[in-house]
């Protein structure tokens, strides 16, 4: 038999799945929502139990402390999504240098989408990186653990939520390279203003990988024109960039030079795609001349 404190968790769970119910019957607008009333007759005790449980558990995740990492940790894995963000960038290129403009397409979508997660870490991390360089005039003091903001927590966030963030950062970068416009670095838009374009890459996304139907019309990646494909590489490559001259720019009055974390090997790694006529002319420039 079931002791007083099971049947009391019974009551608890009834309470709760006739509670879903009343607020799913008025906030949606579906047949479905009857299952929730049903499920307290139908379930068994045992199960009544278990979702009370359930429940406990949920809410006491859901109100517990942040997670936090080290800055050493959180600086490893900006890193490491900057290095993948660069990586689909390069694989963009390759794919569509050998006639498949749609799956380099969606390449780059997931690499403005590994961007906006590295620009989550940093707006959480970058004043404990900079803690120890001693910079802007502060005394050089140990960097303090770094919380994991909401878009890392191990729920994945919408895709279309991620492109938000990234096209919000896009939108500065014509103020980041023009005094004149400097102000659209520094003032950008609201995220809300960059739901349609967010939704507008997730489908492009799909269609660089998908062969589709509406109607009597049939959309396949095979379709897609080169030349919009490599106008989007380059301008997601411009946009890396500017991420990654942000970090080093954050570095450079450091105290001590040695204790500035370089990642000079992405900005090598992208520029080729962001700015390839200075690359060539740097190549070109540093190659041995030819004996005549």
């Amino acid at each position: 038999m079931l002791g007083k404190t099971v049947y009391a968790a019974v009551d608890i769970a009834t309470a709760i799945i006739e509670s879903l119910a009343w607020t799913a019957r008025t906030t949606m607008p579906c047949s479905c929502c009857d299952l929730f009333g049903e499920a307290a007759d139908s379930m068994s005790p045992e199960s009544l139990v278990a979702f009370a449980d359930a429940y406990a558990m949920a809410k006491m995740m859901d109100e517990s402390d942040p997670e936090m990492v080290s800055a050493e940790f959180a600086r490893w894995w900006w890193k490491s999504l900057m290095a993948n963000t660069v990586a689909l960038v390069e694989d963009a290129a390759l794919l569509a240098s050998h006639k498949s403009p749609g799956r380099a397409q969606s390449l780059i979508v997931l690499a403005l989408e590994e961007l906006a997660k590295a620009r989550w870490l940093y707006e959480e991390a970058e004043h404990q990186w900079t803690a120890p360089l001693g910079v802007y005039g502060l005394e050089p003091r140990p960097a303090g653990d770094v919380f994991v903001p909401d878009g890392l927590l191990s729920a994945r966030r919408p895709h279309a939520e991620k492109l938000q963030v990234a096209e919000q950062f896009a939108s500065g970068l014509a103020g980041f390279w023009s005094l004149e416009r400097r102000m659209e670095y520094y003032e950008r838009p609201d995220l809300e203003t960059f739901m349609a374009t967010a939704k507008q890459r997730n489908l492009d996304k799909q269609a660089g990988f998908y062969v589709d139907r509406r109607g009597d019309k049939i959309t396949t990646p095979l379709a897609i024109p080169a030349g919009d494909v490599e106008t989007a590489i380059r301008h997601t490559a411009k946009v890396i960039q500017m991420h990654l001259i942000e970090d080093h720019t954050r570095q450079q009055d450091a105290s001590d030079l040695s204790l500035i974390d370089s990642v000079e090997e992405l900005h090598w790694a992208v520029m080729p795609y962001s700015d390839p006529e200075i690359f060539a002319d740097f190549i070109d420039r540093m190659s041995p001349e030819e004996t005549e």
